[in-house]
């Protein structure tokens, strides 16, 4: 069969997190070989320099492009201390893996509520304080920070309109938007009109029909083979003017499980059939 004829102004992507159990460069060889463009990395499955400069040597022999790191997670209400390792490992992060990688995009998400419940203004002003300290500290490396809502309700930041009022405020221009269907669809929004250059990266995915405060992430599903509206949400996003990577972003038990290649080669496949013009 024929491979349908795509948009040529999005290019594809695989996440790490759909193949989870492999080592990187396991799953960067995958990726290459099934036919992706580009490829998010794990952080802590790129410890260090060493296997940084591995998986670049894999980049390079596939043509892949290392689209984003994922991701710094729990920063914006954690204790002051553990924010200032998290910072100084993340310097590390800038200099070592980044450029060994050439990856620029780091993908940061809020922090899940506290037991001790927050105010609405203390948990916007300490996500725009920290989002500024990573994203001016990201941008002396040539870094941006893409930063993703979680649509879970449990999470501090779990809107697009929050998270894009954040970005928008801070005006950074490193600083964007990391906007995955799973998590617009918890939300019960709409892709509103938004600069397509504060779009930094799209993570595409499926889900079946259950009660959005039902729904987790071991529930993700290919595209297409749930019940999201996915081709109206590209046609949304097209309508914005972005024109960059869309990557297929899995956290299913049921996958892990399947022969890794052919869960990359249905991941290109349904990718690329809803991305048919």
């Amino acid at each position: 069969m024929e491979r349908p004829v795509r948009d040529p102004r999005l290019r594809t992507a695989l996440n790490e997190a759909t193949l989870l159990p492999l080592d990187a460069a396991e799953f960067a060889k995958i990726a290459g070989e099934a036919g992706f463009q580009g490829v998010e990395f794990r952080i802590e499955k790129v410890e260090s320099r060493e296997k940084a400069g591995e998986l670049r040597g894999i980049l390079q022999r596939y043509g892949l492009r290392a689209v984003s790191l994922n991701a710094l997670e729990d920063f914006s209400l954690c204790s002051p201390a553990k924010f200032r390792r998290m910072v100084r490992r993340t310097e590390l992060l800038f200099d070592e893996i980044c450029g060994t990688l050439d990856c620029d995009l780091v993908v940061a998400v809020p922090s899940f509520l506290p037991q001790a419940p927050s105010s609405k203004d203390t948990i916007k002003r300490m996500t725009s304080e920290r989002l500024r300290v990573l994203a001016e500290m990201a941008r002396e490396h040539g870094i941006r920070i893409g930063f993703e809502f979680l649509g879970f309700g449990t999470c501090s930041i779990n809107r697009l309109a929050d998270a894009w009022r954040l970005v928008r405020e801070l005006n950074l221009e490193n600083l964007g938007l990391v906007i995955d269907t799973f998590h617009l669809h918890l939300s019960g929004e709409l892709l509103e009109p938004l600069p397509p250059q504060r779009i930094f990266l799209v993570h595409v995915n499926d889900a079946p029909r259950l009660e959005r405060n039902k729904l987790e992430d071991k529930h993700r599903v290919l595209p297409g083979a749930g019940t999201l509206p996915l081709k109206e949400f590209l046609g949304g996003l097209m309508r914005t003017g972005y024109r960059g990577f869309l990557s297929v972003e899995l956290f299913n038990r049921e996958y892990w499980q399947r022969e890794p290649r052919w869960v990359a080669s249905e991941a290109l496949k349904t990718l690329e059939h809803i991305l048919a013009i």
